[in-house]
């Protein structure tokens, strides 16, 4: 490296001089390595240690009662996890919602209330479904969420809101004939991306605790993956779901636009461009199955021939398409 280059201000620059050509490859990891935010990789440490010890310690308590629920009574299970709830959301008011200890702490009021809504189901003997647990918590934990300013505790909400969705639509809307799976799987797919419309516009008028990309790309993954069923099940040969591969493709199409004109980040792109990229494999599949009958070894041989040689094909030119974007998509302007 020469002397203008021994010492580049930032990530961005050792990008460039990457994609220029003018460093090798193990001169661009040492450039990395020396770029690298100490005081940034030292919070999310702190953060993802945070995470997994709140998971171990509420994987826990849920464990515990599943355990031992035969050997409790019916006042240690509501007594404990009562007490939970309102330590923990007491807990979060001395700890602050601004730091991540306190909205830690309000996650933990919310699952705990999910859980105590479950006791009192198997307690009292309710009866409901489970799609009106998962409701009922939705709305309980909702006023939680809208204060905590934290985004993993909106990407808690939405999960249990998309999972309650799903429930009712699976043992109400399709057990009645109201919906068709395939509609089902759409309007789970379509709710992320409402969810996802949302974020954008708030991180818009102001809300920066929404900017973390995890969220963005946990949203697009949800919303890619339900409608990546029907579209999938379309390819082979089910009629009815031509409207889930429709709107498959339509969503597919937004999700490009926006990220790659109006907010470029080039990991949604690559997200889309796998998903694409296997639907592409699913239907050069089903066109070598149409096109060449399985009956000897033979045809056989020669179809799995062609199947590997298309999803390789795929799989090349997914990577040299994504190679095109990460030119095309500035690093600077990535979240």
């Amino acid at each position: 490296m020469t002397d203008s280059q021994a010492a580049p201000a930032n990530l961005a620059e050792v990008n460039e001089l990457r994609h220029a050509g003018e460093i090798t490859a193990s001169q661009y990891l040492g450039a990395v390595r020396q770029c690298r935010d100490s005081d940034y990789w030292h919070r999310w440490a702190m953060r993802a240690l945070l995470v997994l010890g709140a998971v171990h310690l509420l994987a826990g308590v849920i464990f515990f009662f599943a355990y031992n629920w035969d050997e409790l009574s019916s006042f240690s299970k509501f007594g404990l996890l009562q007490s939970g709830l309102v330590l923990s959301f007491v807990a979060a008011i001395v700890l602050r919602l601004e730091t991540v200890s306190g909205q830690g702490m309000l996650i933990a009021s919310s699952v705990f209330t999910g859980v105590l809504l479950a006791v009192i189901g198997q307690v009292y003997q309710t009866g409901a479904d489970a799609w009106e647990l998962f409701a009922a918590w939705t709305v309980l934990t909702l006023p939680w969420a809208l204060v905590s300013k934290s985004s993993a505790h909106w990407m808690f909400w939405i999960v249990i809101c998309l999972t309650a969705v799903s429930l009712y639509g699976a043992q109400v809307m399709v057990a009645l004939g109201h919906l068709e799976p395939t509609e089902l799987a759409i309007v789970t797919g379509v709710l992320p991306i409402v969810f996802l419309a949302c974020r954008e516009a708030a991180l818009r008028l102001g809300a920066e605790w929404l900017d973390d990309g995890w969220f963005r790309r946990g949203l697009v993954v949800f919303a890619m993956g339900s409608l990546f069923f029907p579209a999938i099940a379309f390819v082979f040969s089910n009629d009815s779901d031509l409207p889930g591969f429709v709107v498959f493709l339509l969503v597919t199409a937004a999700l490009a636009y926006t990220y790659m004109q109006v907010l470029p980040d080039f990991s949604i792109l690559a997200i889309i461009t796998a998903f694409v990229t296997v639907l592409g494999m699913a239907i050069g599949g089903r066109l070598i199955h149409e096109t060449i009958s399985f009956d000897g070894s033979g045809q056989l041989v020669v179809g799995l021939f062609l199947l590997g040689g298309w999803c390789a094909a795929m799989t090349t030119g997914a990577v040299r398409f994504l190679r095109y974007l990460h030119k095309e998509v500035s690093p600077e302007v990535q979240q």
